[in-house]
């Protein structure tokens, strides 16, 4: 009675989810080389102006000239059209001042956006503009319904580049070509279902995600209880001899035995990439990120203190590494910092001196920071690392070593990861640790040593996902026969 009551669960579910788990086995497959086209921040600044220096303003009238209610924090300065711009917030909230008191923001109208469009493609040529007042393909993520309507300026050309800019804002909110949207429909769109009827919907589209990981994982449970069941009835005949006869049952049960295990692990990891852990088995969590728990709050620096001049970095800057193109008003441990871009790297400077110093990370300023982490009240560890270990790692970009290892002996086993570069250290707690395996761990097998073997990781990854979709596309079959008999026993 059982056995049968999970074979019907089986095939139901089976029936159901086999053509999305098989789309996103094939789909993922691309998405190792190809994701879904967005702008990119390298884009946007390579099209951006060089900052214009002749009327830069000192930033204590800047300051002066900010709103009450605006804090003078996250300050970054660019020059999008032809203008300096001082921004102050972050990307959520942010407030906008330029550097000439006479500048005007420009009025948001069409002719702006076209003149975007022309300046961001300058050699081919507008064909076509349309009007979306509905979001599309490549604009499906709802929080663009505010930018509604969208102007999708078509390019000449092979490329077939098409741009789309909001009418309200004058932003670009994506610039795709058509490669780019060729991989993308065999792979980010089915792989994230970034249909438009369901991604537009937000609170649809985590329902759909959600109750199809469920349904999905359970589906691979009733399979291994079965898929066991079976090689434990034909034990005699042979280990691990399949009984069945009929060549699309055979095949889905010796690639459901040995590759389920992982259809259900991506299954879950996926999940594990859109939700929390669950509180009931590990615990309550609170946000940790990339904070310093027990450390002293140092302060981010007052703009109106950093002794360098901000426009004597610039200069100094476009004289020996090229016309600059950003300034961040940045701090690493209260030290104040300009960090300033110019069309093919950072440099960062140490603004608490008025003469022109590079900034770097010494292994003395890794330790001062340590110690204000634990403030010497809890127990921990220092290692210097010169080779990645399972946490600090990355497959898609080089760390920087060598990285020094604090253990925290705390509750939540604190650990963090310095390293000479990255003003801030990588973190993780125990709930971190049991998130990054079950996500990254067993979704894009970022593990030390498969990671350090890029060749292996390719043909390991390639193996299971081509597994996963044999299990698939045989369970695709046997369901599309199962619906073909039931067919044909009503018309009887």
């Amino acid at each position: 009675m059982i056995t049968r009551l999970l074979i019907h669960i089986h095939r139901i579910l089976g029936i159901i989810l086999c053509i999305l788990c098989f789309s996103w086995f094939i789909s993922g497959i691309v998405m190792i080389y190809h994701s879904f086209p967005r702008v990119s921040q390298e884009e946007r600044f390579a099209r951006q102006q060089a900052l214009g220096t002749a009327s830069l303003p000192a930033m204590q009238d800047v300051l002066r000239r900010l709103p009450a209610d605006v804090r003078p924090g996250g300050i970054s300065l660019d020059n999008p059209e032809g203008q300096n711009v001082f921004h102050f917030g972050n990307r959520r909230k942010s407030h906008d001042l330029y550097a000439d008191t006479n500048a005007v923001a420009p009025t948001v109208n069409y002719a702006l956006c076209e003149w975007r469009a022309k300046n961001w493609c300058p050699n081919n040529n507008i064909t076509r503009v349309d009007t979306l007042h509905a979001l599309d393909q490549w604009i499906p993520l709802a929080h663009n319904k505010r930018e509604l309507p969208v102007y999708k300026f078509f390019y000449d050309g092979p490329e077939g580049y098409q741009l789309y800019i909001s009418s309200r804002s004058g932003n670009i909110l994506q610039f795709t070509d058509s490669d780019k949207r060729f991989w993308a429909w065999f792979g980010a769109i089915p792989h994230w279902v970034y249909f438009t009827v369901i991604r537009e919907n937000q609170n649809l589209w985590t329902r759909f995600m959600y109750w199809s990981c469920y349904l999905g994982m359970f589906m691979c449970f009733t399979g291994f209880i079965l898929g066991i069941r079976s090689y434990w009835l034909n034990r005699r005949k042979g280990f691990l001899r399949t009984p069945y006869k009929k060549p699309w049952f055979k095949w889905h049960h010796v690639t459901g035995f040995f590759f389920g295990i992982f259809v259900f692990t991506w299954i879950l990891s996926g999940y594990m990439s859109m939700a929390p852990l669950p509180s009931w088995l590990f615990g309550e969590q609170k946000p940790r990120g990339m904070t310093r728990q027990g450390a002293p709050d140092r302060g981010t620096p007052s703009p109106d203190t950093y002794t360098l001049d901000y426009r004597d970095a610039i200069a100094a800057v476009s004289r020996t590494h090229g016309p600059v193109k950003q300034v961040e008003w940045t701090h690493y441990e209260g030290m104040p910092l300009y960090k300033l871009r110019t069309e093919r790297e950072t440099v960062t400077l140490d603004a608490s001196a008025d003469s022109i110093r590079p900034f770097r990370i010494t292994e003395e300023m890794v330790y001062a920071a340590i110690k204000r982490l634990t403030r010497d009240t809890v127990p921990y560890t220092v290692t210097k690392m010169e080779e990645y270990d399972n946490y600090y790692i990355s497959r898609r970009r080089p760390l920087p070593l060598p990285a020094y290892k604090v253990e925290l002996d705390n509750k939540a086993k604190d650990c963090y990861y310095y390293n000479l570069e990255s003003f801030q250290p990588a973190h993780y707690d125990t709930n971190g640790r049991w998130k990054r395996w079950l996500y990254r761990g067993l979704h894009t097998l970022d593990i030390k040593f498969l990671v350090e073997r890029p060749m292996l990781w390719t043909v390991v990854i390639w193996t299971l996902l081509l597994g996963g979709a044999a299990v698939s596309f045989t369970g695709i079959v046997l369901s599309v026969k199962y619906i073909i008999r039931l067919c044909k026993r009503r018309k009887r």
